[in-house]
């Protein structure tokens, strides 16, 4: 048995001299009476040890039962004979005479030698000589005996020879260390553990932990198990097939090895060997969509075209590798069976039926609007027409919408489920965006439309990330509908501005023109507009000003009604003098973990300056002739020329893809300096980004976005005052980014998810940057100096 099985370390055998000095056999230490002469030369035999046993031959789960779980349950795991455990437990009860018979002849001055060997395997061979049990040492189940016995004298608690299972029985080490500690060992005590572990994990599986049978093994969870008894010298995954050889072996193993997996313990290629061996067996035993008539698979047709392939992969549990996903970040599906049909042979399959499969659409594919859009629209027409006929109540005579009866309809999301179940959660889309692409007149923006807090249901769409960003626009519309501020629209964008002037106007003439309470006032602007977590004071009212601002406005102001107007000066002071929230809600789309892990982790960064500043060659020659640091060079970081960086050479070249999407950006947004979170993402993703006014060209595509972000990745990364410990970790956040197509769904649902971490009482407390700022801070930089560079060319 390899120990290859039990961990991913690649084998290095060393050995010690020195434990490797056995006795002759028959060699009794002296002092010893004669009828107890115990041979200590266990480790080494030096006669030829009798060939282990074949490993058992176990049942085929799928001849017993259909059911895959059913039928593990039908095959127990092996037992010790039990002659085996009637000598363990006769020996044991031998240990006390044979603890005291080994202290007397130690304390008669032997020169005991062979210390290698374990205190409790010297006892244990006197105590089978005095349970007349002779030749155990020679005896092929030598080392089973010699766990279980150790076993049955193990008592927990009670104050006698043993208290608890001598680990020096297997090797040396803790139990507690980790799996690739066993390659220190020599080879003389790797060999000892290979053989010692498989009894010793069965009873430990078997008569500790109670696992009966394969779906026992299954179930269980192992890793907490093994954590509770303290052993960590073999992987848990891997304990099933070193205590019972073969039972993860085979086309349909007893136990499935992806069952017992975790994610953490593959690498890519292992992983995908993994995935598709799961894959076969679920085609095979699972699903059962294949036969084999004298070597040829035959198909099952009606069930391969019904079969939903993304479900049936994803519901093994593998780890999905990278080489198996699509660029959207799910499953490829696709590439996994065709994988396995060339392993199992096309067999009947005919081509319009592989053809047909190969042609379905993909689930979610943001940059196919074909694929996606069509069909969405489809079933939200068929959700406006089931509305009208089950629920007239919510439309006038005219067909048109009663606006005050329907804004309490919640059944928006289960007339969707009634019409394709799910269909929502699948596209990661709202029932807003569905139903304003099919029926603007009914949802919008406008004071006769339903906006999109007005069709979730009221538990729990106030919280989260999604339910902060919902507050953030309903809070700014009812603003509006108050009377401050104004809707401005720019293609298919909406957002709320508010002045200084129109915030003391407004102000005035709600406190003291009708002689109204602060107090009064954002009670009654919150009960008028069901913002539920303002009314139980979940989330203050100058919280929600920091909310819309996206800044950290309110830690510091007392919390009282009166200090409300002066958290909103400093929003609208802090942009300089005009505050604007967009009335948008991001729709989430898929974002990998991957990709989650690589941009919104937390990361220690620091720069060289108080800002982010190009650095260029000649700096860097400066500092190393003068041999101090970049930032003792004065004044190295007010010059904003881009000479002497890889940013001059691209912008330098005429066919550069960036050079015609830099002369389309609007330039005065991205020069000036804004104090704001993650402001050039929401300049990169705003309408007002370029000069173009043609209708449903004002903003920037996505194709153009990821131009703008390889540039700041290529040409001013490397040449910026970052610390050079942060750049591995802010590559790999550049790298998910450009790997998506959907550039602009996946920022706006980044900007969502990361806002948890930034939402009401707990900014402030926010100490770590994470890889979007900073990608954020070098994309307004890199922007900002082209177009100075361009600009002073012109």
């Amino acid at each position: 048995m390899g120990m290859a099985v039990w961990t991913d370390v690649p084998e290095e055998k060393t050995t010690r001299p020195d434990l490797e000095r056995p006795l002759a056999r028959g060699q009794a230490p002296p002092g010893l009476p004669t009828t107890t002469s115990i041979p200590f030369e266990r480790t080494v035999p030096l006669v030829e040890a009798p060939p282990l046993a074949p490993p058992p031959a176990w049942p085929v789960p799928s001849s017993l039962a259909r059911d895959p779980d059913e039928a593990r349950a039908l095959i127990p795991l092996p037992e010790f004979e039990p002659l085996l455990l009637e000598k363990a437990r006769v020996i044991s009860s031998r240990f006390p005479q044979a603890e005291a018979e080994y202290r007397a002849a130690r304390g008669a001055g032997s020169s005991l030698v062979g210390r290698e060997m374990p205190h409790f395997e010297r006892v244990f061979r006197i105590a089978s000589a005095l349970a007349s049990v002779p030749g155990v040492e020679t005896a092929p189940d030598y080392d089973s005996l010699l766990i279980l016995t150790a076993w049955h004298c193990v008592r927990p608690g009670v104050e006698k020879f043993l208290a608890s299972y001598p680990k020096a029985l297997l090797c040396p080490l803790s139990h507690s260390a980790p799996p690739s500690a066993l390659f220190s060992l020599s080879a003389i005590n790797q060999d000892i553990f290979s053989r010692r572990a498989p009894a010793y994990l069965r009873y430990l599986l078997c008569n500790k932990f109670g696992l009966r049978t394969c779906a026992d093994i299954e179930q269980a969870d192992l890793r907490h198990l093994l954590k509770s008894a303290g052993f960590r010298l073999i992987r848990s995954s891997a304990v099933a097939e070193v205590a019972f050889s073969g039972i993860t072996q085979g086309e349909d193993p007893p136990v499935r090895p992806w069952k017992l997996t975790l994610r953490q313990e593959l690498t890519e290629e292992r992983a995908a060997d993994m995935l598709i061996t799961a894959a076969l067996w679920n085609i095979k035993f699972g699903l059962r969509l294949v036969t084999f008539e004298q070597g040829v698979a035959h198909w099952n047709i009606g069930a391969f075209s019904r079969t939903d392939w993304e479900d049936a992969f994803l519901a093994l549990g593998v780890r999905i590798p990278p080489s198996l996903l699509r660029e959207s970040g799910l499953i490829d599906w696709r590439a996994i069976l065709t994988r396995c049909i060339e392993q199992i042979g096309r067999g009947n399959l005919p081509e319009e039926v592989l053809g047909r499969v190969s042609a379905w659409p993909q689930r979610i594919s943001h940059d196919s609007g074909q694929s996606i859009w069509a069909g969405l629209d489809r079933v939200a027409r068929t959700v406006m027409e089931r509305a009208r006929e089950s629920e007239p109540q919510l439309f006038n005579g005219d067909g048109e919408l009663d606006y005050e009866t329907a804004r309490a309809f919640r059944g928006w999301n289960r007339l969707f489920d009634e019409v394709s179940p799910q269909i929502l959660s699948r596209f990661g889309l709202s029932a807003f965006t569905a139903l304003r692409r099919v029926a603007p007149e009914c949802f919008g923006w406008g004071c006769r439309q339903l906006k999109p807090w007005e069709l979730e249901q009221e538990h729990g769409k106030w919280k989260g990330a999604r339910g902060r960003a919902l507050l953030r626009s309903a809070y700014a519309y009812a603003l509006y509908e108050s009377g401050l501020g104004s809707i401005c629209r720019q293609d298919d964008q909406f957002s709320w501005q508010c002045t200084m002037e129109q915030l003391s106007a407004w102000y005035s003439a709600q406190t003291v023109d009708r002689n109204l309470t602060p107090y009064d006032l954002l009670y009654g602007l919150a009960s008028r507009h069901g913002l539920t977590p303002l009314l139980n004071r979940e989330v203050t009212h100058t919280a929600a000003v920091s909310l819309m601002a996206g800044t950290n406005l309110h830690e510091k102001l007392p919390r009282i009604e009166g200090s409300w107007e002066i958290c909103l000066r400093a929003a609208i002071e802090h942009y300089g003098g005009q505050l604007e929230v967009r009335l948008a809600l991001p729709d989430l789309v898929p974002l990998p973990l991957r990709l989650r892990k690589a941009v919104l982790a937390p990361v220690p960064y620091a720069y060289l300056h108080k800002e982010l500043r190009l650095v260029r060659d000649f700096d860097l020659r400066i500092a190393r002739e003068a041999r101090c640091q970049l930032d003792e060079i004065p004044g190295w970081w007010e010059d904003e020329r881009i000479a002497g960086t890889p940013l001059e050479t691209r912008l330098g070249q005429g066919e550069d893809p960036a050079r015609p999407i830099l002369g389309v950006l609007c330039p005065d947004p991205w020069i000036e300096q804004r104090r704001m979170r993650f402001g050039a993402i929401q300049l990169l993703l705003s309408k007002r980004a370029t000069v173009r006014t043609a209708p449903g060209q004002g903003g920037l595509s996505s194709e153009e976005m990821r131009v703008l972000l390889r540039l700041a990745f290529e040409a001013t990364l490397e040449h910026t005052n970052i610390a050079q410990v942060s750049l591995p970790a802010i590559r790999r956040g550049f790298e998910r980014l450009l790997a998506r197509e959907d550039t602009r769904e996946m920022l706006d649902s980044l900007l969502l998810h990361i806002g948890a971490a930034y939402e009401t009482e707990i900014w402030g407390h926010v100490r770590r940057f994470v890889v979007l700022d900073v990608i954020s801070d070098l994309l307004a930089l890199t922007v900002r100096n082209s177009l100075l560079h361009l600009m002073s060319l012109g």
